[in-house]
């Protein structure tokens, strides 16, 4: 091999190398492979720092421990790309939701087309039942897997996802309504970020009302506050709907 083309073929190939020749050419092709995807310098220090070892010249077995070592901390280092590709991919399908929305409803339809816009016109979003009922069928054809209204055990009670996308990616729905009070979603949010057993939580909030005053500060607060879950919050206030 001359060359990785993915992430994930890196990934597998780390997987496998189970002597020094093996990592050290890995490791080698990767730095190549981070160069050219425009890796920073401080980036590509970092991975070194990761595939670093000393060998032991006086011993065979402990260089091949320290090397499988060496390799555990690279593959945790390449995993968390894969995570974090996979989260930008996922936060800008929410963040565009709006879009999906707009072109649905607001979108005048082909004068053949047998919808009218009227019918179009005519759904409205009146709670959390519909945003979750929109957002799974504009995600189903992305995510394949995912699934709604999925019952987990905690070991104290049963918890109810609203998406879930696979075992450790989930998404909590809420909508606020006339009656909530901005306290209120603050506490169903921080219940959830305790309940839910999957690593990556995604809250997306569809703040009909428009209670949450200033979004940013909102999303950075909840973000940071658990710092064992990577916890991303989505916020749409709609113009119409």
């Amino acid at each position: 091999m001359n060359e990785f083309h993915s992430i994930e073929e890196a990934l597998a190939s780390f997987k496998k190398a189970d002597n020094e020749q093996t990592f050290e050419m890995n490791v080698t092709l990767f730095k190549q492979y981070l160069k050219q995807d425009g890796m920073s310098a401080e980036g590509i220090k970092e991975f070194e720092r990761r595939a670093y070892y000393l060998p032991n010249e006086y011993s065979k077995k402990d260089t091949q421990e320290r090397m499988m070592v060496a390799r555990e901390r690279v593959i945790s280092y390449i995993e968390q790309f894969l995570d974090n590709e996979e989260s930008n991919i996922l936060l800008q399908v929410l963040e565009h939701y709006d879009l999906f929305l707009e072109n649905l409803i607001e979108r005048d339809p082909n004068k053949r087309a047998g919808i009218r816009k009227e019918q179009l016109s005519a759904l409205k979003i009146e709670n959390e039942y519909d945003v979750q009922h929109l957002l799974f069928a504009y995600l189903k054809p992305l995510y394949p897997m995912a699934r709604t209204e999925v019952n987990q055990d905690t070991g104290y009670a049963t918890v109810r996802t609203d998406i879930s996308l696979d075992s450790e990616t989930v998404i909590e729905v809420k909508c606020t309504r006339p009656s909530m009070q901005l306290g209120k979603l603050k506490e169903e949010i921080a219940a959830d970020m305790i309940h839910y057993s999957e690593k990556n939580i995604y809250f997306f909030i569809y703040d009909k009302e428009k209670i949450i005053k200033e979004p940013q500060i909102f999303k950075k607060t909840y973000e940071k506050m658990v710092k064992e879950k990577n916890i991303h919050i989505t916020i749409h206030q709609p113009k119409i709907l």
